[in-house]
C-alpha cells in the first residue's frame, strides 16, 4: 500500500472520533487564514477547534494537551479584546508585529520553566499519561504561546514550530487519526509562512 492509499483509507469508514478529528482540521485551516492575515474572527475560530481537540485530547490521554485546549477557550476571549482594542488606532487590514523586548524574553523563559515543571509533576503523579514530558512540553509551549500570539509578538511562530513538531512525533505515538497528523504537519509548514508574511507585509511597531 503506497502513501496515497493509506490516506484514503484512513477516510473511509470513519467512526465518531474519526470524524471529529476531520471536522477540526476543516476547521483549522480556516484559522489559519485569519492568522495569517490577522483578523480577530481568528479567536473564535480557534476557540470552536479548542471544543473539538478538547474531547478528542481526553479520549486519547493526552491530558494537558486537553486542559491546555479548555484554557485556550478563556485566553481566545483575551486575544480578541485586545486585538480589537488595537483595531481601533489602525487600518483594520494592517498587519503589525514587534519583538521581544529584553526583559520580557527573559520573563516569557522563566515562566516557561516553571509552567512546564508544573504541568510535568501534575502528569507524572496524578495523571496516567504515557508521555508527561513530551505532553507537558507542547502545553507549556501552546499557553506562553497564546500569550504572545496576543501581544502580536512575530517570534510566536517560532514556539508555534516547535509545538508543531512535537505535537506530530506524540501523535503518531498515540495513534491519533491522520487527519490531525497531517494537520499539524500543514501547521509546521505554515508556521514558517506566517513569519514570512508578517516580516514582508508587516509593519513593525516602535512600541
Amino acid at each position: 500500500m503506497n502513501i496515497l492509499e493509506y490516506i484514503s483509507s484512513q477516510f473511509t469508514g470513519m467512526d465518531f472520533w474519526d470524524a471529529i478529528q476531520t471536522a477540526g482540521l476543516i476547521l483549522s485551516f480556516i484559522y489559519l487564514w485569519l492568522e495569517f492575515h490577522q483578523k480577530p474572527l481568528m479567536w473564535v475560530v480557534s476557540a470552536m477547534c479548542s471544543m473539538i481537540y478538547a474531547s478528542v485530547y481526553f479520549h486519547s490521554k493526552i491530558y494537558a494537551d486537553m486542559a491546555f485546549s479548555c484554557f485556550n477557550i478563556c485566553m481566545c476571549a483575551y486575544g480578541m479584546m485586545k486585538w480589537l482594542k488595537g483595531t481601533r488606532a489602525r487600518h483594520s487590514r494592517e498587519i503589525t508585529y514587534r519583538h521581544f523586548r529584553g526583559r520580557e524574553l527573559a520573563c516569557v523563559l522563566g515562566t516557561s520553566a516553571l509552567i512546564w515543571a508544573v504541568i510535568f509533576c501534575i502528569l507524572r503523579f496524578l495523571t496516567d499519561s504515557p508521555v508527561p514530558a513530551l505532553d507537558a512540553l507542547t502545553t507549556m509551549l501552546n499557553i506562553v504561546g497564546t500569550w504572545v500570539l496576543a501581544q502580536k509578538i512575530i517570534e510566536v511562530w517560532g514556539i508555534w514550530f516547535l509545538v508543531n513538531s512535537f505535537s506530530i512525533y506524540i501523535y503518531c505515538r498515540r495513534g491519533l487519526h491522520i487527519s490531525t497528523i497531517l494537520l499539524y504537519g500543514f501547521y509546521l509548514g505554515a508556521s514558517v509562512y506566517g513569519w514570512i508574511k508578517w516580516k514582508r507585509k508587516g509593519t513593525l511597531l516602535s512600541k
